[in-house]
């Protein structure tokens, strides 16, 4: 297990996905469940686009399946010691957000496909306005008509797909939902793990994976305030975990970790999750909305039938996994 937190600078990039990236996924790795849990139907205040007529916003949750032995999936580290459902495949969910017109014919039959940074949304300088995290709120009229994927009929769409969103989808974050991985005899998965902490004034630091134990003999902290200082320990007196082990604090209580200086943790950790299913997860909402009609139970597609061309748009982080792709 390993993490890497140091703050990174900001790659944006426009990528045509054409047949590599989000191609049809096999019947072994696909969307089985959709389930809209918000609709507003206008959306933008009602704002009504020249040509275009109004946009609908579309929230929910996507629920898919990996078949662990398909070679597509199989390069998934640890795939094959996340459970398994009856059918021998492997389960995750993802948040979704869209923004579509209402009249889709009206619509130019292609979409802005943004992987979250972290569960946020990092469209607002390729739209020119209409930022944010919820941007189906965005009701001002100059700065509407000042977007540029709206008045050109582009369906917008945002999916979960990175561990590191957390688990909370409060205020419209995109997260994932992804399984731990266990050792063959069902057994809990520990090893070595590292945060790097750069952090502005906090007064705590939330790990990536739980500690294994809570002996901080176990665990070391270091702290610096340059890159090229010598790394100093800080000592088991003057650090904590919480009560559970998933975070850690300085001491005496309410001391904050000192802004912009460079925190290396060093301790086991327990319970990986699939981290990789993320990737897959991308590819196969995709191509869920790209060229399904409904999902298993029947729920239709919103966007069945209309599109044909996925465009995407990232900044950071998810620039380095559609890299990856």
């Amino acid at each position: 297990m390993q993490n890497n937190r140091a703050l990174m600078g900001t790659v944006s990039l426009i990528a045509m996905s054409a047949a590599g990236l989000f191609i049809g996924a096999p019947a072994e790795a696909r969307v089985t469940k959709i389930q809209i849990t918000e609709k507003q139907s206008p959306t933008f205040g009602g704002y009504v686009f020249d040509k275009v007529g109004a946009y609908e916003k579309i929230v929910g949750k996507a629920y898919g399946e990996l078949d662990p032995k398909d070679p597509k999936n199989a390069v998934i580290v640890d795939i094959q010691l996340a459970p398994k459902n009856a059918r021998g495949n492997v389960e995750y969910a993802v948040d979704f957000y869209i923004l579509k017109p209402i009249d889709l014919s009206k619509g130019a039959h292609k979409a802005m496909y943004e992987p979250p940074n972290r569960g946020g949304k990092t469209h607002g300088p390729l739209n020119r306005g209409g930022a944010g995290d919820d941007p189906g709120s965005v009701t001002d009229p100059k700065v509407l008509a000042n977007t540029f994927l709206p008045p050109r009929g582009y369906t917008m769409i945002w999916s979960g797909w990175d561990y590191s969103a957390g688990s909370s989808n409060a205020d419209y974050n995109t997260t994932i939902t992804l399984p731990v991985a266990k050792n063959p005899d069902g057994s809990t998965i520990t090893g070595p793990a590292y945060e790097y902490i750069v952090e502005q004034r906090a007064k705590s630091y939330d790990l990536s994976y739980p500690a294994a134990t809570l002996d901080k003999s176990k665990a070391k902290l270091t702290h610096r305030v340059r890159l090229d200082d010598v790394p100093e320990v800080v000592p088991a007196s003057g650090w904590t975990y919480d009560e559970d082990g998933t975070s850690i604090s300085l001491l005496p209580a309410g001391t904050e970790f000192k802004a912009n200086d460079i925190y290396e943790f060093h301790y086991t950790a327990k319970d990986p999750t699939v981290n990789g299913i993320g990737f897959a997860a991308v590819r196969d909402f995709n191509a869920f909305l790209r060229y399904e009609t409904k999902d298993d139970a029947g729920t239709p597609n919103p966007l069945a039938g209309d599109i044909t061309r996925i465009y995407t748009e990232v900044q950071s982080q998810p620039g380095r996994m559609l890299n990856d792709f």
